[in-house]
């Protein structure tokens, strides 16, 4: 087993982090180092990325740190994550439920991805028809899309979709289950009050739920 390299927490490489890297270059010709900034406030991405190098100093052979520039590769499932993610955390709350705002986060998700395949299929359809050139590239990513839901075609995806579907029905059920019987219980316990207000007589009813 190979491995990259190392990381550790800080705001800048010091004297421990060197003899640590010294270390493990002994096992790595080149291992990367990994520095995570955790009380960072800036906008950029708490995150360094480091090699290490033999320079002179003072004439003296010395294990020095360089920075390495870096860039994140996220794929359209993660970004339209992150994106509903974002939105949640930065809304208001205006008194909807969290089911209200899952099942829009979900809709909004869902939408955004049938907007994007319609483009997919826009742009296959022109390439199709002659109209736009053919980019290699971009008909392999949209075969590999493709490629991603062949779930759809096998037998066995039927039984399990009515068996999840029948799974979130019974939730849904339960928790109306839950709610008249809260519901009930409140009633019975103002039924009791003005029961007892009245002077009646007589066994009381009794709150049966919770």
């Amino acid at each position: 087993m190979d491995f990259l390299g190392w990381y550790s927490t800080g705001e800048a490489p010091g004297p421990a982090e060197i003899d640590i890297q010294r270390q493990i270059c002994e096992i790595n010709e080149s291992p990367l180092f990994l520095q995570l900034h955790p009380a960072a406030r800036h906008t950029d991405l708490p995150v360094a990325i480091y090699e290490s190098v033999v320079d002179l100093v003072g004439g003296q052979a010395r294990l020095l740190f360089v920075p390495l520039t870096y860039s994140l590769q996220t794929e359209e499932a993660e970004r339209i994550g992150l994106d509903h993610v974002a939105r949640i955390s930065g809304a208001v709350d205006d008194g909807h439920s969290q089911v209200d705002e899952h099942v829009m986060v979900q809709h909004s998700a869902i939408k955004m991805l049938a907007s994007r395949v319609q483009v997919i299929l826009r742009y296959v359809r022109e390439v199709h028809a002659g109209a736009l050139p053919f980019n290699h590239d971009v008909m392999r990513e949209a075969k590999a899309l493709a490629d991603r839901l062949p779930v759809l075609e096998s037998a066995r995806f039927q039984p399990e979709f009515y068996t999840q579907c029948n799974d979130a029905a019974l939730l849904t059920y339960l928790g109306t289950i839950m709610k008249s019987c809260n519901h009930l219980n409140q009633f019975i316990k103002k039924f009791n009050v003005l029961y007892q207000r009245q002077g009646g007589h007589g066994r009381r009813l009794r709150g049966m739920f919770f």
